[in-house]
């Protein structure tokens, strides 16, 4: 075995490839390291080579397989989703680490959902749909909920806004659409999708509140209508170009009136036994909200698209909003349930059910799925539960 402190023979070009593509400038680098920045600068111009011992950090770092610094060029790699971020260019910031990370792990659990599906011979349908910016958002969104098989008073009926989160993905899941949920920087994004491979694949903010989610999931949704992958924050797109705006907007409509339906809003009761006024009082807003599972932004946005609120009332509730803190969860963790709540119930079943076929091993499940081994059997109890 070759001694740890020999020096490293690799393409310095594959240390820049490393340290880019997990967003660390070198000065970041060498302080997570605890080298200098001139020894990470001459690392990467071949002035020095780094020995096993470092390059094995550097690759901790980087979240890369120690082999992959041996390669002759960097590797082929998908672009990322398309920015759909809405603040200013001039306040736009790279995508942090852990934000990369989370599309990087993304991509990497829809490749492996075709490979175990193809090692099991199984043929996965999906059923998203299709739609482009000239339909009708209202429409569109009537027809969609039709085929999701989601009655308004099941939706009432629901307890919780976590209930109402878990039976849409359950419904969304159903037409062949894989749900990841990562933490990610809020500030950078709340979800995003992804429409090419053989699957396609929305990544929910695990960070965000739960209604925040819920109206995510179904802004991505409309995102895998248009065929059009794209990492967003949902707010107004006013610094966007006008396609992407036009996109943006498309979404958040189709999103609102889903879950939102005209003729159910207009006829809930506590809209028929209130007065016409531009603006509403949050209690108002509140019980809407709990009725339909939603926030009250995505309530109020509903009422300015129907003609029932005034669009600068609007604007003003939105800059408020936008400045509240969610509270962080608490409470003992519980690994099995939040491993399923993180890679869905559908790729855990996929990857239980290949080990089982033996397929892949148990060193297998535990990377897919990011699991201690011992928690295996409560996670297999949980989803014989499930389906």
């Amino acid at each position: 075995m070759p001694s740890r402190r020999l020096e490293a023979t690799i393409e310095p070009k594959i240390l820049i490839w490393a340290r880019e593509s997990i967003g660390l400038d070198k000065r970041k680098l060498a302080r997570q390291l605890g080298i200098s920045e001139d020894t990470g600068s001459r690392w990467e111009s071949g002035q020095k080579k780094p020995r096993l011992i470092q390059l094995e950090k550097i690759a901790k770092v980087c979240k890369r397989p120690l082999a992959a610094f041996f390669l002759p060029e960097p590797p082929k790699e998908l672009t990322f989703p398309k920015d759909f971020r809405t603040l200013p260019l001039d306040k736009k910031k790279p995508f942090s680490s852990r934000t990369r990370l989370a599309i990087r792990r993304a991509r990497r659990l829809q490749s492996l959902t075709s490979e175990l599906t193809k090692s099991l011979g199984r043929k996965l349908i999906t059923q998203v749909g299709r739609a482009n910016l000239g339909d009708d958002p209202e429409v569109l969104a009537s027809r969609i909920r039709m085929h999701l098989g989601v009655e308004i008073q099941t939706q009432f009926d629901w307890k919780y806004e976590a209930e109402a989160l878990n039976e849409w993905k359950k419904a969304i899941e159903k037409r062949g659409v894989f749900i990841f949920q990562m933490s990610m920087p809020l500030e950078e994004t709340r979800g995003f999708s992804l429409t090419e491979g053989e699957f396609p694949v929305i990544v929910l903010n695990f960070r965000d509140a739960v209604n925040g989610r819920i109206f995510s999931l179904f802004h991505e949704y409309g995102h895998l209508l248009l065929n059009d992958s794209g990492i967003c924050d949902m707010w107004d797109p006013d610094y966007l170009s006008d396609e992407d705006r036009s996109i943006e907007k498309f979404c958040n409509h189709f999103a609102g009136a889903i879950l939102v339906p005209k003729d159910d809003l207009i006829n809930h009761k506590a809209i028929k036994s209130r007065d016409y006024s531009p603006h509403w009082s949050d209690e108002m807003l509140e019980e809407l909200a709990k009725s339909f599972k939603v926030s009250k932004e995505v309530i109020l946005r509903r009422l300015v698209i129907l003609g029932w609120a005034d669009k600068y009332f609007y604007k003003s509730k939105h800059e408020e909003w936008k400045t509240i803190e969610y509270p962080r969860r608490g409470g003992v963790r519980n690994p099995p349930k939040e491993c399923i709540r993180k890679n869905g119930a559908p790729f855990v079943s996929l990857v239980l059910d290949t080990h089982r076929e033996e397929k892949i091993t148990y060193t297998d499940v535990a990377d897919y799925l990011e699991i201690r081994l011992k928690h295996l059997p409560e996670i297999e109890q949980l989803i014989r539960s499930e389906t």
